[in-house]
């Protein structure tokens, strides 16, 4: 199944603490399995570094969130298939779109260029979206046409209950829902906290 990939995740949607100094002194319990996300290039090397560190608790996810969208470029899509191709367990997020803040034609360029490179390396991708669900599915339902779609986790998910039903079809799964979505509706825990929330 596409969505297996997202199986057995005590934590699906973690960051970084906000203080690069934290990054020494944190461990996590041996039982967990986090998916820690970037929001930005800067985030790349300590979440590289935390994923060596705990190499059996912590799966990297790089990429550039929607808010942040107007720092995409040449260099940091280089940036990006290089953190991708080099560190084991490699996935891309938080990706997406957000009609809240930001600007939209930057955000469409930004995630539809990363999606495309998760399609090329094969590894799977944490979507963050806000009241931009009708296009998301639009440009999620292109990559599925083509055959370049990869295995998704919607974070946070507000969208309906109906349109949840389609992106499970796509092969998507949930973590941390706004409401209640139908049995065919994978649903993962997450936290959305820092990383230190799971020290000892």
């Amino acid at each position: 199944m596409r969505e297996a990939f997202f199986h057995g995740f005590t934590d699906a949607h973690a960051h970084l603490p906000k203080n690069p100094a934290e990054d020494d002194a944190l461990s996590v319990p041996a039982e967990a399995k986090i998916l820690l996300n970037a929001t930005r290039a800067e985030d790349f090397p300590r979440i590289a570094a935390l994923a060596e560190k705990f190499p059996e608790n912590i799966v990297p996810a790089f990429g550039i969130h929607p808010w942040f969208a107007e720092e995409w470029s040449g260099n940091v899509k280089l940036l990006l298939r290089k953190y991708i191709s080099d560190t084991p367990n490699a996935t891309i997020g938080e990706v997406g779109l957000d009609r809240c803040r930001g600007n939209a034609v930057f955000q469409e360029t930004a995630f539809c260029e990363q999606l495309e490179i998760a399609g090329e390396f094969s590894v799977p991708v944490s979507l963050h979206c806000v009241r931009a669900f009708g296009k998301l599915e639009e440009i999620l339902r292109g990559f599925f046409v083509a055959k370049k779609l990869p295995p998704f986790l919607l974070h946070a998910y507000g969208g309906s209950a109906e349109q949840a039903k389609v992106f499970a079809k796509l092969g998507g799964v949930f973590s941390n829902p706004r409401r209640e979505l139908p049995p065919e509706c994978r649903i993962i825990s997450e936290s959305d906290a820092p990383l230190r929330s799971f020290s000892k």
